[in-house]
């Protein structure tokens, strides 16, 4: 058997992609790629230790679809794990190509639809493209679909992402991408409701409100964020689901960073001269910023991320809490990463787990959460990533 695999973007994530893709015999070539071969190199060199299946590096710019289509001939799936801004240049190459497609983030909710609106391409082109199937989003659409097929009506979904770890390092930092975190932190937070679809709050930092994560998180201020599931989980699961949110659990001294940053316009992607140079002040700040790569064995605590789906089963009311779990310390020293990146690339895995076994022969553009859970789950636990549930039932108070 023959399958191929790219994986576009050779950071934190994309490093996790790698190593998890050639644990499987299906697998006959991988080929990474990035604008900057360094890392690419450095993780090829690891994994020709621990297999005897080619791994190709080649420089590629994510930008340019001439470029990306280059190394394309023969492949089966291109994981890109690289920033979202470049999702349509390598969709493109993809369809181009006639080559699977599967991403772990878009850069708006907006840009979410649009690309889901590539659909007919993708049909015309034989090939399936997967929006957003990192962790969040990703393993959390699909969570939120086995919990909501456990019941008979859905009231609401709440995606929660927690995390209680300390850092060792004296500086701003995010734990993922830093381009996605700043954009996605200070932008407007989206919802969704069935009367009215996609909305915003006017504000970043929107209606903060405790939620209690599994021990030993516990207790967490968790925010309104902007993300990717409110955009197509209400209308995905139906079952009269109302209302979909994402909250994630910021710690003060972030959030009091980026409201300065987005106070002094650092935040912003717009070139401005400085010196007779043009520079883009977002990227000046990621620059000073640590890759998260680069915080693998520093970070030390759990990282939480999972699904709260409220409904109705058998004439009761239902909660259930589908998670992932996982320490810092103890991914860091058993796969040498961080676990909040660890957590982001094996779900796109299981994803070419599928695909290679037959079971995601479906053409066109999807979310995750048209994933079928149980395969799914079985093959994640079977890479080592646990998922949880918790549930809680009470009778239905009927009131005249």
């Amino acid at each position: 058997m023959s399958f191929k695999v790219v994986v576009l973007g050779v950071g934190g994530v994309g490093q996790v992609c790698a190593s998890e893709v050639v644990k499987k015999g299906y697998l006959s070539e991988l080929v990474l790629a990035d604008i900057s071969t360094k890392s690419a190199e450095k993780i090829a060199k690891q994994l020709r230790k621990q297999t005897t299946t080619p791994i190709e590096v080649c420089q590629v710019d994510a930008n340019n679809r001439e470029s990306v289509a280059s190394i394309l001939d023969d492949v089966d799936v291109v994981l890109h794990a690289g920033i979202p801004e470049f999702n349509y240049t390598v969709m493109q190459a993809c369809i181009d190509t006639k080559t699977h497609y599967i991403d772990m983030a878009s850069d708006s909710p907006d840009d979410l639809l649009k690309q889901l609106e590539w659909g007919d391409k993708f049909k015309q082109a034989g090939v399936l493209g997967i929006m957003g199937l990192g962790c969040d989003p990703g393993f959390s659409n699909i969570a939120a679909r086995f919990a909501a097929d456990q019941m008979d009506t859905v009231k609401s979904i709440t995606i929660l992402d927690g995390d209680n770890s300390d850092v060792d390092y004296e500086g701003f930092c995010a734990y993922f991408s830093p381009q996605t975190a700043i954009q996605e932190c200070l932008a407007k937070p989206n919802y969704w409701t069935a009367k009215e679809g996609l909305q915003y709050y006017p504000t970043p930092f929107a209606n903060k409100d405790e939620f209690e994560f599994p021990e030993p998180i516990g207790w967490l201020d968790c925010y309104v964020v902007e993300h990717e599931e409110a955009v197509t989980l209400g209308r995905s699961i139906g079952k009269g689901c109302e209302h979909v949110e994402f909250r994630y659990a910021l710690h003060p001294d972030f959030v009091n960073t980026l409201k300065v940053l987005s106070y002094l316009g650092l935040d912003s992607k717009e070139p401005i001269s400085v010196g007779g140079a043009d520079v883009v002040p977002r990227d000046v700040v990621v620059t000073t910023m640590p890759k998260p790569a680069e915080l693998a064995g520093k970070i030390h605590g759990y990282s939480c991320v999972g699904a709260n789906v409220k409904g109705t089963k058998a004439g009761q009311n239902v909660e259930m809490f589908v998670y992932t779990m996982a320490n810092h310390d103890e991914i860091y020293e058993k796969v040498g990463f961080q676990a909040t990146v660890w957590q982001t690339g094996v779900p796109p895995v299981v994803a070419v787990d599928m695909i290679a076994e037959g079971l995601l022969t479906e053409t066109g553009c999807i979310p995750p959460e048209k994933i079928d859970p149980v395969p799914f789950f079985e093959r994640l636990q079977a890479r080592g990533m646990e998922w949880y549930v918790m549930k809680k039932t009470s009778p239905i108070i009927k009131t005249a």
